[in-house]
């Protein structure tokens, strides 16, 4: 007879957890969805490099890194730890100081370096519906200050080539 009522404790015990396992997996998926629209419909458009100046993108051969930035945006939100990770991974490794001469101007290494920093405090991994709000700040933080580097990017490089054409 106890071994029973062990059986029938179990069972229920059981069905307990399954049902709340349920329901966690529920709310992920709404976490999800709200993140997915956000990434859709809420976050800016992202600039373009101003494509005059390709060969000078081109010498600084860690640029490539920092314009993955503009994939955030088009990844699928349950995939989005992968390339923010990998994202996190590569800017630490870009030296600052190895920027082409054209692009080595205070302005450009400041909003860089603000760039990286906002890559870096996101914590994607740690995703969850008390976190949601943040972690969508963050996103939002990295996407302008990617457009304020392109957009200063591609204003001193044409302010630099006026001063040229003046300089002749």
């Amino acid at each position: 007879m106890s071994l029973l009522r062990i059986f029938i404790i179990s069972f229920f015990l059981f069905g307990c957890t399954s049902s709340s396992n349920k329901n966690i997996g529920n709310n992920s998926s709404v976490e999800y969805d709200d993140l997915r629209a956000f990434l859709k419909d809420s976050l800016p458009t992202t600039l373009d490099l101003d494509s005059e100046f390709q060969d000078i993108f081109d010498q600084w051969k860690d640029f490539s890194t920092i314009k993955t930035v503009k994939k955030i945006k088009l990844t699928d939100a349950q995939q989005l730890s992968f390339p923010i990770n990998l994202l996190k991974t590569d800017i630490l490794k870009i030296d600052d100081n190895a920027v082409p001469y054209k692009m080595d101007r205070p302005q450009i290494i400041g909003r860089f370096r603000v760039l990286k920093t906002d890559i870096l405090k996101i914590n994607i991994d740690d995703f969850s519906s008390e976190n949601l709000e943040l972690t969508k700040s963050h996103i939002s933080d990295i996407i302008s200050s990617y457009n304020a580097l392109v957009n200063t990017i591609n204003l001193e490089l044409k302010k630099a080539e006026n001063d040229d054409l003046v300089l002749d």
